[in-house]
C-alpha cells in the first residue's frame, strides 16, 4: 500500500503525487507519521524530537496538519462499535 505524507494529505486530500514523491516513516513514543522527505527535513531542520512538537511545527492556533490518531487501518464500509459519546448522536 502506498502512504501518503499526512501533511500533504491535509493541505490537499485526495492529491496523486508523480514518481519521485517518496515517504518515510519518522517514529514517536506516541505513534509513527508518514512524513514525505520534505516535511520530514523541515522537521529536523527545526530540531523536533517529539511527536507535540512536530505537533507545533505543523499547524496554525490550535489546528494542526498532523492528526492525533493515525491513519486507519479500517475500511470505511467497517461499523463503529458506539454510535457517539452524547445521548443525542444517532
Amino acid at each position: 500500500m502506498q502512504h501518503h505524507c499526512e501533511v500533504c494529505a491535509s493541505f490537499n486530500p485526495g492529491a496523486e503525487f508523480g514518481k519521485g514523491y517518496r515517504v518515510v516513516d519518522v517514529s514517536f513514543a506516541e505513534r509513527t507519521v508518514h512524513l514525505c522527505v520534505a516535511h520530514a527535513r523541515i522537521a529536523e531542520n527545526n530540531g523536533v524530537t517529539s511527536f507535540d512538537e512536530l505537533r507545533d511545527i505543523y499547524g496554525s492556533g490550535r489546528r494542526s496538519y498532523v492528526p492525533r490518531r493515525g491513519p486507519s487501518t479500517s475500511t470505511p464500509s467497517e461499523r463503529r462499535q458506539s454510535v457517539g459519546r452524547r445521548a443525542s448522536d444517532v
